[in-house]
């Protein structure tokens, strides 16, 4: 493992850190497009860059999304580096996040979107799983998204988080496929995401678009 050093102090990579008592203003001035960094609740919380294997099954899911949702003219798939402000003192900015089209702000936003969207998902690691999982999970739920997806390669599984009029319905998925009922017709194989080397994205894709 790896080391960052500050001074004569040194951090472990890959790391998370937190800063307490921090502002929306202050958290603003603190960061920029380089910073991968979060607010929740007066707490910044800042990433290391996303580990090789990290980004390459966040990208291939971004891109089965992104590719689908063009396909059908769905919508709008981001992420990683958009940010979101649930509400006060909460902005995020998750692996992937979809927005219907109707709700697709025009123009864009230059700075983050003020709205909670349609679908998000988060990739977990050893780095980011307790925040994942303890923080943001819940702050997706409070805020009321649709549906949430947590991939967790480690454990060969998928957590899909839906919520509907009755409340939220969690399914967990180790194989076969995976679908989503925000983004209709939308699926992946669960075996995708723990092949390694990943499949071709472009016959994932063709499947899911047939």
């Amino acid at each position: 493992m790896r080391a960052l050093k500050f001074g004569p102090s040194t951090v472990d990579l890959p790391y998370t850190l937190r800063l307490y008592g921090v502002t929306e203003r202050k958290f603003d001035s603190l960061t920029d497009e380089d910073t991968k960094a979060e607010l929740i609740d007066g707490v910044m919380i800042v990433h290391s860059p996303a580990s090789p294997r990290h980004d390459n099954i966040a990208g291939l899911v971004r891109f089965l999304m992104r590719g689908y949702t063009g396909a059908k003219r769905l919508g709008l798939v981001l992420g990683p580096d958009s940010l979101i402000r649930l509400r006060k003192l909460r902005k995020v900015a998750p692996d992937g996040l979809f927005i219907r089209q109707k709700r697709v702000p025009r123009p864009l936003p230059e700075k983050q979107f003020e709205l909670v969207p349609d679908l998000v998902f988060e990739v977990l690691s050893p780095s980011n799983r307790d925040v994942n999982l303890e923080i943001k999970w819940p702050a997706y739920r409070q805020a009321g998204v649709p549906e949430i997806w947590l991939i967790d390669p480690d454990n060969e599984e998928v957590v899909v988080d839906y919520r509907g009029k009755e409340g939220s319905t969690e399914t967990r998925t180790h194989e076969g496929r995976v679908a989503s009922t925000v983004l209709q017709g939308f699926w992946l194989d669960a075996a995708w995401l723990g092949a390694d080397p990943l499949p071709n994205e472009m016959d994932c894709l063709q499947a899911i678009l047939k």
